[in-house]
């Protein structure tokens, strides 16, 4: 189950800041995560899966935004589903 918003927008910071090896302060829920941060897929990929364990949201088919910022990340996942157990 995903958090409120601030929780949300704030584990999505320290995993997008992990994953690009930076200060959790320049990682803003507003800032470009690939124009001006330099993520990659990959590692878009790696947090999606993360958030995706943490939460119970199944992210697997998930269409990226067009430009990805916390905010925009944070409304992908409220859109997906909750994970399927097998």
């Amino acid at each position: 189950m995903l958090p409120e918003n601030d929780a949300l927008l704030q584990g999505l910071q320290k995993m997008y800041a992990t994953v690009l090896e930076l200060p959790e302060e320049v990682v803003t829920p507003d800032v470009d995560l690939e124009a001006e941060l330099g993520l990659d897929s990959l590692q878009h990929r790696i947090v999606l899966a993360r958030a995706g364990e943490l939460w119970a949201v199944d992210t697997g088919d998930s269409e990226s935004p067009a430009t990805l910022t916390l905010r925009s990340v944070a409304d992908l996942l409220r859109r997906s589903g909750p994970t399927t157990e097998a």
